[in-house]
């Protein structure tokens, strides 16, 4: 079966950014630009705009990796190359990259987004597979409803991670900062400051499109009709940051950004949990994974004298976009799946929302979109990446039960046939998520010194025929 043709959208700020003039990448910052006190003062300057001279800033590709430590865009590659694509030529696999100082609807970067999706579907005469990651989902859903008649070239969309209904991490950069780079030995910050992220990142539109919408404008419930409550006053009554900006400091020096937040709230203040199209054009079938499981903000409450109050960090979240925004997203061809985020039997690195796309059970998505092997049920299970490694504390196990099309299984259960007493839980009606805490008395490595094997069987059915998958678990004992 040939390859499909594959277009790569990434989050934000994850694209490089490069000085013609120079002809250098001025982001990400190289360690000899942060290293010297000079060169990282030109290098926030650049950054924060405006250009000069104009148009002296451009894109280059999403960014690989960080500081030649962490990788990024790579390690999506790299799972992409076993299936036999490669970034050399661009014929089959086309990243696109994006000036995230930009709005996600700006005219440059949707044209850049346009002009792959149309030349690799007209060089293979066939529909494209589009990959979205994070804030690449609201540029792919900019431009396909400024122009719908790119969704004709659009096979399928796999999407990782968005904040359908905006991110509180945004609200961070914005409000407080947040460092950017590498901590040597729990001491020094190689990279930028929160002070020097923040006066970059609020000259950057496209932070405050991430933004949760006006919730006055836009219905922001969840599939089970609750209020997703990321942003709230004191009165637990959601609001929205782009309307209620008293978090901007007072004065004229920062009347600039509450410009920003009143275009960001007139352009994407009001918006739907299912993407709707103008001019009847049908939206192409949407697989949205959603990460479970990582330490991620979930609640920012903005207090009567403008205080940005984030509240302690739960784990319904995959460490950036929250697990409300990311699974807000529904409408006829979206099927979404829950991923959980910790350590795997046959991957011990737990993985969070720069590399979403790491944990072995999303392969049988990949296998589904772009090799069109049969569906199956999404069964797969996860020890929360903290407990796992700390013997001294119980630990947590999720569990996923859903069907091809990520709804629940019917009477789904999980024995754990392999602990002592076989326990037994349910995961209850209409759910397809399953968390359960286990103790650590009287486990003993079975595999190496210090790990414990065991599994779950996860079992489902009506009418007397049951179903069962074997779901591997690994942990620390």
């Amino acid at each position: 079966m040939p390859l499909k043709p594959v277009v790569f959208v990434p989050g934000f700020p994850a694209s490089e950014l490069r000085q013609k003039s120079k002809n250098r990448t001025i982001f990400p910052p190289a360690l000899k630009d942060l290293t010297d006190k000079e060169k990282k003062k030109k290098i926030i300057r650049l950054l924060s705009g405006p250009d000069d001279p104009p148009g002296d800033i451009v894109t280059g590709e999403p960014i690989r990796g960080v500081l030649g430590v962490a990788k990024q865009a790579q390690s999506l590659y790299d799972l992409l190359r076993d299936y036999g694509y490669t970034t050399q030529d661009g014929s089959l696999l086309a990243p696109v990259g994006w000036d995230w100082r930009k709005a996600v609807d700006d005219v440059t970067v949707q044209a850049d987004l346009a002009g792959a999706i149309e030349r690799l579907a007209q060089q293979h005469g066939r529909k494209v597979v589009v990959i979205i990651h994070s804030t690449g989902g609201l540029v792919l859903r900019a431009l396909l409803e400024a122009r719908p008649q790119l969704a004709s070239k659009i096979e399928q969309i796999l999407a990782f991670g968005v904040p359908w209904a905006g991110t509180l991490k945004a609200v961070r950069f914005l409000g407080k900062g947040e460092a950017f780079g590498l901590i040597f030995f729990g001491k020094k910050l190689i990279g930028l400051n929160a002070s020097e992220v923040r006066e970059v990142m609020t000259r950057c539109q496209a932070g405050y499109d991430l933004f949760p919408p006006d919730p006055l404008k836009t219905g922001l419930q969840g599939p089970d009709g609750k209020n997703l409550d990321l942003f709230v006053n004191t009165s637990q009554k959601q609001i929205g940051p782009l309307v209620e900006t008293s978090w901007i400091p007072s004065g004229p020096a920062k009347d600039f950004m509450r410009e920003m937040a009143a275009k960001a709230d007139q352009r994407l203040g009001k918006r739907t949990s299912a993407i709707e199209l103008p001019d009847g054009f049908p939206m192409p079938p949407i697989t949205n994974v959603v990460g479970w499981g990582a330490a991620t903000e979930t609640r920012c409450v903005l207090t009567a004298n403008g205080t940005l109050e984030f509240q302690p960090d739960t784990k319904d979240g995959d460490g950036t976009v929250a697990m409300a925004s990311a699974g807000w997203l529904r409408g006829p061809g979206v099927r979404t799946f829950f991923l959980p985020i910790g350590l795997f039997a046959n991957f011990i690195i737990p993985e969070r929302h720069p590399r979403i796309w790491d944990p072995p059970p999303v392969r049988e998505i990949f296998n589904q979109v772009l090799k069109d092997t049969e569906p199956v049920p999404f069964v797969c299970g996860a020890i929360d990446g903290d407990e796992a490694v700390d013997p001294t504390v119980s630990f947590t196990v999720r569990l996923v039960a859903s069907d091809t099309e990520g709804k629940p299984l019917p009477n789904a259960k999980a024995t754990f046939t392999t602990l002592p007493g076989k326990p037994t839980v349910s995961f209850g009606p209409n759910a397809v998520r399953k968390e359960v805490v286990l103790k650590r008395s009287g486990l003993k490595s079975n595999v190496g010194s210090n790990l414990f094997r065991f599994r779950a069987d996860v079992f489902w059915g009506t009418g007397g025929i049951e179903e069962r998958r074997e779901v591997p678990l690994l942990v620390h004992v």
